[in-house]
């Protein structure tokens, strides 16, 4: 039989070792923090932003895109060209990672 001074050394180191297990390891799901990691549906989306400067023709093609919508960036600019291709990349994972949010 135990006495009282073991039964509290027994409880404390069970009480210790609980909490260890629990800062160690979490109360969460793993799952989510994985998710995370892989850029999966837990991770934010980053909407579309202009990277150029104001007045060049690349921030011309991005601005007329995000205006007018997806469709075709043919120009006789290759700049415009260029800045109207980034919006649409930039859309299109946009919209591909809210899709996956979804699921």
């Amino acid at each position: 039989m135990r006495g009282p001074s073991e039964s509290l050394v027994c409880q404390l180191l069970l009480s210790v070792t609980l909490s260890g297990l629990l800062a160690l390891f979490g109360c969460g799901s793993s799952e989510s923090s994985s998710k995370d990691e892989e850029g999966g549906t837990a991770a934010s989306c980053t909407e579309p932003e202009n990277p150029y400067s104001e007045g060049t023709g690349h921030y011309a093609g991005y601005e007329w895109a995000e205006k007018n919508g997806s469709g075709s960036c043919n120009s006789a600019s290759a700049l415009f060209k260029e800045g109207c291709e980034e919006y649409e990349s930039q859309e299109s994972e946009y919209q591909d990672c809210e899709a996956r949010k979804k699921h």
